[in-house]
């Protein structure tokens, strides 16, 4: 189990402070055509990513792989419970698999390297 929050890797990874994490974890989590349509979409319908950034605040409390797992099943069932032409038809949200794999690497590199047999 990690001791950091992904939050705090998250932002050391990108050199970035943490009072920007939110709006940078959801620029890196975005899908890549999602990116260009987003920051528009963001200011003429803010409501189409409230569930986008609850995943992000939720991903970023995270200590472990074990928490972050549940947090993208939520988020998974998230979307399924409310389908929407945006969100679920041209995948215009948060891409739980690109914020899976950023979780693996960045808790991967916090575990201590394991000590050598011998």
């Amino acid at each position: 189990m990690g001791t950091q929050q992904f939050r705090a890797l998250f932002c050391q990874r990108f050199n970035c402070p943490p009072s920007e994490y939110e709006r940078r974890a959801f620029r890196k989590c975005l899908y890549f055509h999602a990116k260009f349509l987003a920051p528009l979409l963001l200011v003429l319908k803010p409501d189409l990513f409230a569930e986008d950034f609850k995943f992000i605040r939720y991903l970023g409390a995270s200590t472990g792989l074990r928490e972050v797992g549940l947090d993208l099943l939520n988020f998974r069932d998230a979307n399924r419970g409310k389908p929407g032409f945006w969100r679920t038809s041209l995948n215009l949200r948060v891409s739980g698999r690109k914020a899976g794999r950023l979780a693996r690497e960045l808790f991967a590199k916090e575990r201590p390297a394991e000590p050598a047999a011998g």
